[in-house]
C-alpha cells in the first residue's frame, strides 16, 4: 500500500516536473520571439512607417465600373485612383495614401538597385527581366516624425528600409514559430527581414566606410553608394541570392542613388519653356514619373486569351493611377495638372495644382510578365504542337498595342511617362512646405497632341 502511494506520488512529481519544464520552455521562447519582435520594433522607436497597410489603392481595380472603352465621351472627372513607389528598383512596390513630388519625381521611388558583379570589377543592375522572384522583396519605409530624437542613427539616416523575403532555406520548428508570431497567421512563411539605412548623413557615409562605385542600368552608366558592406545588409545578402537564384560564384550589393549621381535625360525631351529645367532622374529608366490610366488596362486585359485575364495594373509598375478617361486617351495628353482634392487630408501641404509635361509612351519590356504575388513568368496555353505557351501580356501588347514604331524594341506600349514642371515645384518652395498629391485628386488635362517615342532631339 505504501509502495502504491509512492509510486503514484512519484509519478505524480514527475509529471509536475516535465509540464514545468514545458511551461518554461514555452514561457522561454515567447519571450525571445517577443524580445526579438520589440529589439526591432525598438530600433523603429523614433521613426514612422510611411504607406497603406493591409488594403492596396488597387484592390477594385477589377470592378467593371473603371472599364471605359476606347472613344467614350469625357463625361466624369478622371481622378488619382493609386499611388506607388518602388525604393529598390525592380521589388515590390509600397502603396501611398499620398506622395511627395521632387525634380526627380515621387521621393524615395527607385533611389536603390540590386546590382551583381556581371565580370570582374563590372557591375549591373539586376530586375524583375531576369529574376522575376524580385516580386517577392517587399519593402517598408520608415521615416522620422516632429518628435523624433535627433541623436537615433536611422533618424541621422533620414529614415530606413526594412527589406523582407521568403527565407530560401529549409525552416527548422523555431523558424515556423517565430514566422507565425511575426506574421499572426499560422500559415506565414518564414522571412529574411534586414535594415537599410536611407540616405547616411555625410558623417555617417565617412564612419560606415561608403563608397561610390559604378554599375550600368540597361546601356547606360550608373553610380551609387555601395551598401553591401553594411553589416545588416551583408548578413542578408548571401540568402537574398539564393532566393533569387544568383550563381554561388556571382558576387551581389545594393546600390543607392546620392544628389550628386542624379543623371539627365536625354531622351524624349519635355520643351524647356514648360519644365523650367532639364529633366532628371535617378534609378528610373526613363523619366521622373510615369501614369497609368486603368481603363486602359481593362481594355488591354479584354483582348488577352481568358486564362490570362484580368490583368493585374501592378504589373505596369505606375507612379500614378487613374481612373475616369477613357481607355488609351492618356496618349494624347501633353501637359496635365493635378488638381488637390477639396476634403482637406490634414497634411500640411503647398496650396500648390503641380503641373506634368506628357513626354512619350511607355515602350513595354518582358517585366508586365511576371506575376507580382507569384514571382514567376505567365504563359498562355501551348498549343497541341508546342511545349510552352506564349509570354502574357507581352504577346497581345505587341500585336495590338505596338500604335507607334518610335521604339523598334518596344513590346509594345502602355502608360505615359512624365515630368513635373519647375514652376509648381517653385511655388511649393516659396511656401516652405511639401508638394503633394493624394489619392482622390482630379486630372484637369492642359494640351493634348500626338506623341511619337524618341521624336525629340538628344540634347534640349
Amino acid at each position: 500500500m505504501i509502495g502504491q502511494v509512492l509510486t503514484k506520488f512519484e509519478i505524480t512529481t514527475v509529471l509536475w516536473v516535465v509540464l514545468g519544464h514545458v511551461f518554461l520552455g514555452g514561457l522561454t521562447l515567447i519571450l525571445v520571439l517577443t524580445g526579438n519582435l520589440y529589439l526591432s520594433r525598438r530600433e523603429l522607436r523614433h521613426l514612422r512607417r510611411l504607406g497603406q497597410r493591409g488594403v492596396s489603392g488597387l484592390a477594385d481595380q477589377f470592378d467593371a465600373r473603371y472599364e471605359k472603352e476606347e472613344g467614350a465621351a469625357q463625361d466624369e472627372p478622371i481622378i488619382v485612383k493609386a499611388l506607388y513607389i518602388y525604393p529598390i528598383k525592380s521589388c515590390a512596390p509600397i502603396g501611398l495614401q499620398r506622395a511627395l513630388l521632387t525634380k526627380t519625381g515621387f521621393a524615395y521611388d527607385r533611389c536603390f538597385a540590386l546590382a551583381v558583379e556581371a565580370n570582374p570589377g563590372e557591375w549591373q543592375f539586376i530586375s524583375q527581366r531576369t529574376k522575376p522572384r524580385m516580386s517577392l522583396v517587399k519593402q517598408e519605409l520608415w521615416l522620422p516624425d516632429e518628435q523624433s530624437s535627433p541623436d537615433d542613427r536611422l533618424v541621422q539616416a533620414g529614415g530606413c528600409l526594412i527589406v523582407s523575403f521568403p527565407n530560401p532555406d529549409a525552416p527548422n520548428a523555431f523558424g515556423s514559430i517565430r514566422a507565425m508570431f511575426e506574421a499572426r497567421a499560422l500559415s506565414a512563411v518564414p522571412h529574411v527581414r534586414f535594415v537599410v539605412p536611407l540616405l547616411p548623413s555625410a558623417s555617417q557615409t565617412r564612419q560606415w566606410g561608403l563608397q561610390l562605385k559604378p554599375f550600368t542600368i540597361h546601356s547606360r552608366q550608373a553610380s551609387g553608394l555601395d551598401f553591401g558592406q553594411l553589416p545588416p545588409v551583408a548578413a542578408a545578402l548571401p540568402k537574398l541570392k539564393r532566393f533569387l537564384k544568383i550563381p554561388e560564384r556571382q558576387r551581389l550589393t545594393l546600390m543607392r542613388c546620392t544628389p550628386d549621381t542624379l543623371v539627365r535625360t536625354t531622351r524624349n525631351l519635355a520643351p524647356l519653356n514648360y519644365i523650367g529645367t532639364p529633366a532628371v532622374h535617378g534609378y528610373t529608366d526613363q523619366q521622373p514619373v510615369h501614369v497609368i490610366n486603368l481603363p486602359s488596362v481593362h481594355a488591354t486585359s479584354k483582348l488577352l486569351p481568358r486564362e490570362n485575364r484580368p490583368l493585374d495594373a501592378l504589373r505596369f509598375r505606375a507612379n500614378i493611377y487613374c481612373a475616369g478617361a477613357p481607355a488609351f486617351s492618356e496618349e494624347t495628353w501633353k501637359r496635365y495638372r493635378i488638381i488637390p482634392r477639396s476634403v482637406a487630408s490634414g497634411l500640411r501641404k503647398a496650396k500648390v495644382a503641380p503641373v506634368f509635361s506628357v513626354v512619350c509612351r511607355t515602350s513595354r519590356c518582358t517585366m508586365p510578365n511576371v506575376i507580382p504575388e507569384k514571382g514567376v513568368f505567365e504563359e498562355d496555353t501551348p498549343r497541341p504542337e508546342k511545349k510552352r505557351g506564349r509570354p502574357q501580356p507581352s504577346t497581345t501588347l505587341v500585336k495590338y498595342r505596338t500604335v507607334e514604331n518610335g521604339n523598334p524594341a518596344a513590346l509594345g506600349y502602355l502608360g505615359m511617362h512624365c515630368v513635373p514642371e519647375d514652376s509648381s515645384l517653385k511655388e511649393a518652395v516659396d511656401q516652405i512646405l511639401g508638394l503633394y498629391v493624394e489619392v482622390g485628386d482630379e486630372i484637369a488635362v492642359l494640351e493634348r497632341g500626338n506623341h511619337l517615342y524618341g521624336s525629340t532631339g538628344d540634347d534640349y
